[in-house]
């Protein structure tokens, strides 16, 4: 039986809504948690749209944890002119850290979906990285001003690795990469 206690170990999620990404909404940034959300959409929306054998449920708890994390770390952003100072160290120790603090069963589910995601040996894994990755070209696709410093060619070599076992997703990225460069984002 959940007590009062777990109650207030869940409210850590709470946390994720408050960490924030370089990504613009209206005047603000978005939150990892808003983020979280928008890739779960993503990902029901190809699901539909796959022809592959891939567990629905499997793919939604990986996209439902795999910034959790950051809640300890802090979002560690793609950019071109920002470097990923041990991301994967920083981020491994904010697993031991959640651990601790979170609620049993959801310490150790949250710690092995985290960990399956950045192991990628999973289809699911695998895919719930290629939404990650496409969800902040979608979502920016509002915001031309935060297009200042990006090329094409930097988000292809950065990101185009993701879709390639799924031919829809890597579809849309090259249809959404000849979009941007067409319409000026990258001027």
């Amino acid at each position: 039986m959940p007590t009062i206690n777990d109650i207030h170990k869940l409210r850590i999620f709470n946390r994720l809504k408050s960490v924030y990404r370089l990504n613009s909404v209206g005047k603000r940034k978005e939150s990892s948690a808003e983020h979280s959300w928008s890739c779960l959409i993503l990902a029901d929306f190809f699901l539909s749209k796959t022809k592959r054998k891939i567990n629905r449920l499997k793919v939604y708890e990986l996209l439902m944890y795999h910034d959790v994390v950051e809640i300890e770390a802090g979002d560690t952003p793609l950019h071109p002119k920002m470097k990923k100072i041990n991301k994967n160290e920083r981020e491994q120790k904010a697993v031991q850290i959640l651990r601790k603090k979170l609620p049993s069963p959801v310490n150790s589910k949250f710690a092995r979906l985290f960990n399956e995601f950045e192991a990628q040996k999973t289809i699911e894994s695998k895919f719930a990285k290629a939404i990650d990755t496409l969800d902040a070209q979608i979502h920016e696709m509002d915001y031309k001003k935060d297009w200042k410093g990006w090329s094409a060619e930097f988000l292809i070599d950065q990101k185009s690795n993701y879709f390639e076992e799924f031919p829809e997703i890597k579809k849309t990225f090259n249809q959404l990469m000849e979009y941007l460069v067409k319409n000026g984002y990258f001027k």
